[in-house]
């Protein structure tokens, strides 16, 4: 049987003020899939994916990537780690330095990882191609461009170092329907193409079925269903669920 490329068992992770934020999540991600992973504000799905990236400890419970444990990794491994798990945040506004160029940008993050300046350069054109944008906009800043091309550089950005996992965090919450659209279609594009799985994090239960093979629904810190995101839309197994599906227009379900 194949390993999984990433392996989270029992995480827990309680913060100073007592709020168990989650509570034993257990999730599998595999070479090449995308797992959706919903839930409410407050859910603990953001904490989850922050402890899947390595920037959060768990109070227990432990992250495995291609079978080795990241939170008991050396600060140089972790080092190397980060180059093969990468992040679509929510804001690329804000994490994007407003001063640097979007090439700038990109070259910065690999840099960070040692890639030599020309093969920098050439990723760049390489990669602002392939989500769909020309060579020329690496000469522009942030404010010269939309929300949507800004969610696609960044996930342009999260590619220059080849990873082969990213973590995408409410990655198009802040986008109209229509650019939503598009931005999934590129992110499913680039998995058959790339063979790079995702981990897609959204409160939206109707994006996360759209993109994902399987769907872990979280709520209050815990997982509440986990299955193939077919499943989970034609059959759901707890109310909660239920409820989230049945808040998309057009969409009645009850929980069997």
């Amino acid at each position: 049987m194949t390993q999984p490329l990433l392996q989270a068992t029992d995480l827990v992770k309680t913060y100073g003020n007592g709020h168990k934020a989650v509570d034993g999540v257990s999730l599998e991600v595999s070479a090449g899939e995308i797992v959706g992973v919903v839930g409410e504000s407050g859910s603990g799905k953001s904490t989850t994916g922050r402890m899947i990236l390595g920037l959060l400890k768990p109070d227990s419970g432990s992250v495995r990537f291609d079978g080795a444990d990241i939170h008991s990794m050396s600060r140089a491994r972790l080092h190397e780690l980060r180059a093969r798990m990468q992040v679509v945040p929510q804001n690329p506004q804000t994490s994007l330095n407003p001063r640097l160029t979007i090439g700038a940008s990109m070259e910065f993050n690999m840099r960070v990882h040692g890639i030599a300046r020309a093969e920098r350069q050439q990723r760049v054109s390489d990669l602002l191609g392939r989500v769909g944008m020309a060579p020329t906009y690496a000469r522009r800043y942030p404010h010269q461009m939309s929300g949507g091309q800004l969610q696609r550089v960044a996930i342009a950005r999260a590619l220059a170092t080849e990873p082969q996992l990213v973590v995408c965090d409410e990655a198009v919450s802040a986008l109209d329907k229509s650019v939503q659209a598009q931005v999934l279609n590129l992110i499913a594009d680039l998995q058959r193409d790339m063979n790079v799985a995702f981990v897609f994090i959204s409160h939206d239960l109707a994006v996360v079925e759209h993109i994902s093979d399987n769907v872990v629904v979280m709520n209050h810190g815990k997982v509440v269903e986990y299955g193939s995101a077919e499943q989970v839309w034609s059959n759901p197994q707890d109310e909660y669920t239920a409820r989230l599906l049945s808040a998309i227009p057009g969409k009645s379900l009850m929980a069997s």
